[in-house]
């Protein structure tokens, strides 16, 4: 199987981003094409596809007006653009493969790594556990529930197009509307606080990580890597562990 990457780039990462990709370039085993769905669709960046991110067919305001009925929360509207970027970029990139890896835009690989083994799908876990999360995906598919121990938020995955299909499919026929209204329509942490408040209510990595475990097992691998999230000064400032694989230089360590 072969694959192409896929990096959603926003405007915290757009500083860095020709570093990140030497790095994916360097480091990422086995891919094809680099793909950056970006805010800024002028931008050139060696040996890479840049993708508009508007030719999608939901924008970063049909999220504002939804979510400012709540508060007048506006906070968070970019992040969640960004997950259903990541989700749709099967069906709407002309030419990708159907498998691609989804690498954030924060993220600098420093080891060799690679992504499928004899024909399945490699996972990289995490320890991290966000209860907002999994009522989420709960909502979008009574059958959608935490799997493991472990958490598939690790800044990066591979995905499969036809798989995550019928994970929309599942969703669709409960709602009969498309999947991309229907998570943003269940995202509830993001209406309970006041405008100021920065919260997390749905995650797309955790969402398929355990769509897969449920529904299919025998396509995956699950590991365990050594990573860190950094601080931008300790990333400038070359103060992290290099024998991280990799790390995420993270806009909210001071």
């Amino acid at each position: 199987m072969s694959f192409d990457i896929v990096i959603p780039l926003g405007p915290n990462e757009i500083t860095r981003i020709n570093e990140q990709i030497q790095h994916v370039k360097k480091n990422v085993i086995g891919y094809r094409n680099i793909y950056i769905i970006s805010f800024e669709p002028n931008i050139t960046i060696d040996g890479c596809i840049i993708i508009d991110e508007r030719i999608f067919e939901f924008k970063i305001n049909d999220i504002s007006s939804y979510f400012i009925k709540y508060n007048g929360k506006n906070n968070r509207n970019g992040w969640y653009l960004q997950q259903l970027l990541k989700l749709y970029a099967g069906f709407t990139i002309k030419g990708i493969l159907d498998n691609y890896l989804v690498i954030d835009a924060d993220v600098f690989f420093l080891k060799k790594t690679s992504f499928l083994e004899n024909d399945k799908y490699i996972f990289t876990t995490s320890d991290e556990y966000h209860k907002p999360y999994f009522t989420h995906m709960n909502k979008l598919h009574d059958s959608f529930e935490k799997s493991h121990t472990k958490s598939g938020i690790a800044h990066h995955m591979i995905f499969n197009k036809n798989l995550i299909k019928e994970m929309f499919e599942l969703v669709e026929a409960k709602y009969k509307k498309r999947f991309w209204v229907i998570f943003i329509e269940n995202v509830e942490e993001h209406k309970k606080y006041p405008i100021n408040r920065i919260e997390s209510g749905a995650s797309e990595y955790e969402l398929y990580f355990n769509f897969m475990i449920k529904y299919h097992n025998d396509k995956m691998i699950i590991r365990n890597l050594n990573w860190s999230n950094i601080s931008v000064s300790d990333y400038k400032n070359n103060t992290y562990d290099k024998n991280n694989n990799y790390i995420s230089v993270c806009e909210w360590i001071k």
